[in-house]
């Protein structure tokens, strides 16, 4: 699999990957809002969101809120990405939150 800095990752394909953890990010908070709410439990407590960069080895996680992550996917050419994980021939930083950034698609 091609790495974000790999100059062979499509803008195409760098986009469907964002997307693809994305949506894994979309199911766990969906997950997770219904396990809190059955368990008393605050529903907007900090949580470890994969990080969305274009890279599919990524693991990689950040505390994010789920109120903010919903926020920021309400415009669907946002993304949350680890500093350093942007591909600027890609995306645009349009903000830095806690420890991860929000990138917005160009292409």
């Amino acid at each position: 699999m091609p790495s974000p800095s790999d100059p062979g990752l499509s803008p195409r394909r760098a986009l469907e990957n964002e997307q693809f953890l994305e949506s894994i990010n979309e199911r766990l908070k969906a997950s997770l809002l219904e396990v809190r709410d059955e368990a008393g439990e605050d529903p907007d407590a900090h949580f470890r969101f994969f990080c969305e960069c274009s890279d599919l080895s990524c693991r990689e996680r950040m505390h994010v809120r789920p109120s903010r992550l919903t926020a920021i996917h309400e415009d669907p050419d946002q993304f949350i990405l680890l500093p350093g994980h942007e591909v600027p021939a890609v995306e645009r930083v349009v903000d830095q939150e806690e420890d991860y950034l929000i990138v917005r698609k160009i292409v």
